[in-house]
């Protein structure tokens, strides 16, 4: 008889805490692939009222820093050539191209200032204007970078990610399944969304969360979980896009059946 192929994360329960509407799709990737997706959001983002540059085309390099910063930040500067467009990350460069957008710089891999800095353009070709558009707060790694190079930088916020209102009756619900049930594996793909969901939870919840496995995308995470106190295996993804994600869940879950 030939065994039945299971899917990947079969058997598998996560809860997702990105924000309600990008939450979904990672929800959906997880029930397709066999899993159980909880919907916890604990982070939201909100679109602020930013004004565009004074000289919009006026750019030799525009950076987006995050998929939110090119939703709510690409419609105000413009982006024509000679002006090079830069993203953080693969979902950000992704997020630039369906727009129409041609990206002439990202990371090879990783997703952080630090990837989107070991780029060789960025110390081979000297630039005297550069736009950062990103969410309100936050690292100032790029900035600096181009300050001691010489560049005028300019900085447009687009957005801020808040904590959501408390939802006592989803949170009940969250803990409730974590005691009866079980949940094996808790998403983060930010330091705020880890924090956020800390507050957000009860005395309680907080005791599951200290053993429970956490899928993170980088290791500055990891360290801010462990830094919290979270002593559950952390499980590292390439990036924090949605397919990034589980795929990182199914090698994990995988290795961990056969165990």
């Amino acid at each position: 008889m030939i065994p039945k192929v299971l899917p990947p994360l079969t058997d598998l329960t996560v809860l997702v805490t990105r924000p309600a509407v990008q939450g979904r799709s990672l929800c959906a990737q997880i029930e397709q692939c066999g899993g159980t997706a909880i919907a916890f959001p604990a982070i939201e983002i909100e679109p602020v009222a930013a004004e565009p540059p004074a000289n919009p085309d006026g750019y030799d390099l525009v950076l987006f820093l995050s998929v939110h910063a090119v939703m709510h930040g690409a419609h105000l500067v413009s982006l024509e050539p000679p002006t090079r467009v830069g993203a953080i990350g693969k979902a950000t460069e992704a997020a630039l191209t369906e727009r129409g957008h041609t990206v002439h710089l990202v990371p090879e891999s990783g997703f952080t200032s630090e990837s989107l800095l070991a780029h060789p353009e960025l110390s081979s070709s000297p630039v005297q204007r550069v736009l950062l558009v990103r969410g309100e707060g936050g690292r100032t790694l790029l900035r600096d970078f181009f300050v001691e190079r010489g560049a005028t930088v300019d900085t447009l916020e687009v957005y801020r990610r808040v904590r959501p209102a408390l939802d006592e009756a989803l949170r009940e619900q969250v803990e409730a399944r974590w005691a009866e049930d079980g949940i094996d594996v808790v998403t983060a793909t930010s330091v705020e969304t880890l924090t956020n969901l800390i507050e957000l939870l009860s005395e309680r919840g907080r005791n599951f969360l200290r053993s429970t496995p956490l899928l993170v995308p980088s290791g500055r995470i990891a360290d801010a979980a462990r830094s919290a106190g979270l002593q559950g295996e952390i499980v590292l993804a390439r990036g924090p896009d949605d397919s990034s994600m589980v795929g990182a869940l199914a090698n994990w879950h995988t290795r961990a059946r056969t165990l």
